[in-house]
């Protein structure tokens, strides 16, 4: 559509929050990552040691009415390096999709080669509160699925698992209505609008949760890109051990089955664990098909971001004291035998100030040069180690 009709809805969504400001809620927060990457070396390049500072100012403007509530929430992140990044590269780096129209996702005129500035305007909704359930128009936030980590029906913008500021997930535009089911279910509808309405950049959904003799039961039909996306998920338990299981068809332009599951447990009050099983159906088999692989439609729009096919992902997190807490995550790649590694800790300061640490790890063959070609190795052996060293300020 054009232009004017993309300024008509933003313009609606404002005029119609401001005419319900009652009592707006200003709060926020800033976050600083600071990274410090391990040189490289391969066969035919080095990466020389990199300093990377992401920054973050969140603004949040909401309206919670108990019959009209709306949001605005806006985002702008300075990123400084020690050398120049190519666009986009920098660890946690997050593109939009999914949207109608956007601004511009980096701002600034004249800049260093080691300085940019992003900009995010993350939420702009306004939703009805009706007796039977709730309609929300807008950019707001979506979520799919029943496991844990990766999530087999979710196509909307999913974290990469790497990324480092995951507590907001990117807001997509859409018109989304959403009915309770008895005590535990919920039909969930969704028109999701991408750029130009066009249906290769938007989609529709239907998900409707319940729960059936204490185990809770999830079915999802999806319309997204010329694709038809069928899922369903439990999550259970045996014992005292937690079960999840997510599977998801897609057939259309592009044909493939993904599928999460996997078990949890409480090692006692204060240390809990967790693992993961992933098959990927729209991966590669063989690291020299990654590249390729990328520029399909389940890269660029169904929501996939790992490379191979099968997938081991286990993480535990512990309660050290109630101000520290400690967690670990890895990602083992069942098809090239590479690995990444992520442990953290973060500790309360108390005044809504935190404190986090880590590292990442990385372990896998490296890329090599095989003329005339560059061969990927393994997904995550060309990735350099890292450490950094956060600070997050909520007000």
């Amino acid at each position: 559509m054009s232009r004017r009709f993309h300024r008509a809805f933003a313009l609606t969504l404002i005029g119609v929050a401001a005419s319900s400001m009652a009592s707006p809620e200003w709060s926020g927060y800033i976050k600083t990552y600071n990274i410090l990457q391990a040189p490289l070396e391969t066969t035919f390049f080095d990466l020389p040691r990199t300093a990377i500072s992401q920054n973050t100012l969140r603004l949040r403007l909401d309206e919670p009415s108990a019959t009209m509530a709306w949001q605005v929430h806006y985002e702008i992140s300075p990123v400084l390096t020690s050398r120049r990044l190519p666009l986009g590269s920098e660890p946690g780096h997050v593109g939009g999709a999914y949207r109608l129209s956007d601004p511009a996702s980096e701002i600034g005129g004249e800049r260093s080669n080691k300085t940019r500035w992003y900009q995010n305007l993350d939420r702009l909704n306004v939703q009805f509160r009706f007796d039977h359930g709730d309609l929300t128009i807008g950019r707001q936030a979506i979520t799919l699925g029943s496991a844990r980590i990766i999530n087999p029906t979710d196509v909307f913008v999913p974290f990469d698992v790497r990324t480092f500021n995951t507590e907001y997930r990117n807001g997509i535009d859409a018109i989304r209505y959403q009915r309770p089911l008895g005590l535990l279910g919920e039909l969930d509808v969704g028109l999701v609008l991408g750029e130009d309405m066009d249906d290769d950049n938007s989609a529709a959904f239907v998900q409707a949760r319940g729960n059936l003799s204490g185990h809770d039961l999830q079915l999802v039909a999806m319309r997204f890109a010329g694709e038809n996306l069928l899922g369903a998920g439990v999550q259970s338990a045996i014992g005292p051990v937690g079960f999840w299981l997510e599977v998801a068809a897609v057939n259309g332009i592009e044909d493939y089955r993904r599928a999460s599951t996997g078990l949890d447990y409480a090692f006692g009050e204060f240390t809990f664990g967790q693992i993961e099983y992933h098959f990927n159906g729209a991966g590669a088999s063989r690291p020299q098909d990654y590249l390729t692989n990328r520029n399909t439609l389940a890269y660029q729009r169904g929501g996939v971001f790992l490379a191979a096919r099968h997938y081991l992902i286990p993480s535990i997190s512990q309660q050290v004291s109630p101000l520290i807490s400690l967690s670990g995550l890895a990602i083992i790649n069942l098809d090239d035998h590479s690995s990444y590694l992520s442990l953290s800790a973060q500790f309360d300061a108390g005044d809504n100030l935190y404190f986090d640490a880590g590292i990442y790890l990385f372990n896998g063959d490296p890329p090599a040069l095989v003329p005339p070609a560059t061969m990927i190795g393994s997904e995550y052996g060309g990735n350099p180690d890292l450490a950094f060293l956060a600070l997050r300020y909520y007000f």
